[in-house]
């Protein structure tokens, strides 16, 4: 067994005074003279002065509201069992690491673990590294709750995992990298802000919600995941998903699938090995001012109805810059699809009388195809612009509402226009 101990110095003070720093609630009880050993539950304030290795099962239990567990520059680490910290429900409680070396917690089957009735609690500049299942995960915590400035890398399933109604969290500024499986994965759980993190190298999803609503996802950056970079999946509904980067995702930049009501802003999706912004079954979302230029294709829509697609950048992809299939009642205003590989704007599949889709002031210019195709009725083409296309300005299918106002120059085929009519 190894043991710890450590006396109430200057130093010692130091750190305990700096609760308010820490964000706890009141006075953090004195570190006191105690001995530590793996799997021991804690019940005041301590400032670790050696390594716990090799534990059995547990490291730390945290056993009281209000307390710090600093690692000050030391090690828990763990056989491949247990959690690295658990805390079983109290509130206020701080893990942090106020050494000038690394604290790490590792190898266990999870690093940090936040369980049912945990509320404001802080995790904060440790490192989580080599755990099984997750470095640091939020089961059933709820209200306040901030995981931040951590290294959280290397387990061999999820970085973060936020399940079981953990509702009304805080992830930021973490750097969370080399998991095999997801980055961040939150399941089932609602009104979490996820911000400003530094995700990479992820073997799954870089950011995935699942069953979850009413989310943030603010400015994280995600790089080199071998699945898509940000997705929203089965019921991930009224999320907001803004200001996010990505780049040389194996799959879309992000992907909305069987979710509604979303609101996609101001995301820059680049080098994708598929389109920058994926709707799939995805109904009543808004996807204004993303940046999408460099993928495969730029925004794609399949079996989705009724979202609004404003103000995007789809261009220089070596697709289609904006493709719609099967999907009805979307209005796509004031996008830029120029320089594709393909056609600037892709429209497919039949629509009854007002269930089509309204394509109003775009521009589609030098694509390698048409400007605009459509190719069923009945949908409304109005104020485009399409010049200097290999092939048409815009081609309209019979049926289709031509609303007026749509320029056409420069385009392959001399007639500029078929379905609608031009103007230079």
């Amino acid at each position: 067994m190894i043991r710890l101990s450590w006396t109430i110095s200057s130093r010692s003070l130091a750190v305990v005074g700096a609760a308010a720093l820490f964000g706890v609630a009141g006075p953090v009880p004195a570190a006191q003279a105690a001995h530590l050993s793996c799997g021991q539950t804690v019940t005041t304030s301590v400032v670790l002065h050696a390594d716990l290795l090799n534990c059995p099962g547990d490291g730390l239990i945290v056993g009281g509201s209000g307390i710090t567990i600093d690692l000050n520059g030391h090690t828990i680490d763990g056989v491949g069992l247990g959690v690295g910290i658990r805390n079983n429900g109290f509130a206020n409680a701080v893990i942090t690491n106020g050494g000038v070396a690394q604290g790490r917690v590792q190898q266990f089957d999870h690093g940090v673990q936040l369980n049912a009735g945990t509320t404001g609690n802080i995790v904060e500049k440790i490192a989580v590294q080599n755990n099984e299942f997750t470095g640091v995960g939020l089961n059933g915590a709820h209200t306040n709750n901030r995981v931040r400035n951590n290294l959280i890398d290397r387990q061999s399933q999820k970085g973060v995992a936020i399940t079981a109604a953990s509702n009304g969290n805080v992830i930021t500024d973490n750097t969370i990298t080399g998991n095999q499986g997801e980055g961040v994965f939150v399941q089932n759980s609602a009104s979490n802000r996820i911000e400003g993190n530094q995700i990479s190298g992820s073997g799954g999803v870089g950011l995935v919600l699942e069953g979850s609503r009413a989310n943030s996802l603010l400015t994280n950056t995600v790089g080199t995941s071998a699945d898509a970079a940000i997705t929203l999946r089965v019921g991930s509904n009224g999320n907001l998903v803004q200001g996010n980067s990505s780049a040389r995702s194996a799959d879309a930049g992000l992907i909305v699938a069987d979710s509604s009501g979303n609101r996609i802003l101001s995301n820059t999706l680049q080098g994708a090995g598929d389109s920058g912004i994926v709707l799939n079954s995805a109904h009543s979302n808004t996807v204004n001012g993303n940046d999408v230029r460099g993928n495969t294709g730029g925004i794609e829509l399949s079996f989705s109805d009724s979202n609004t697609i404003h103000s995007n950048n789809a261009s220089n992809t070596t697709g289609d810059g904006i493709s719609l299939g099967g999907s009805l009642r979307n209005d796509l205003q004031l996008n830029q699809a120029n320089t594709n590989g393909a056609r600037g704007i892709y429209v497919v599949g039949d629509a009854a009388a007002g269930a089509g889709n309204k394509l109003i002031r775009n521009t589609t210019n030098t694509n390698k195809g048409n400007g605009i195709a459509v190719s069923k009725a009945a949908h409304t083409i109005q104020a485009n612009t399409a010049r200097g296309n290999n092939g048409w300005g815009i081609q309209a299918d019979p049926g289709n509402v031509d609303g007026g106002g749509n320029l056409a120059s420069g385009n392959s085929q001399a007639g500029q226009c078929s379905g609608v009519v031009c103007t230079p």
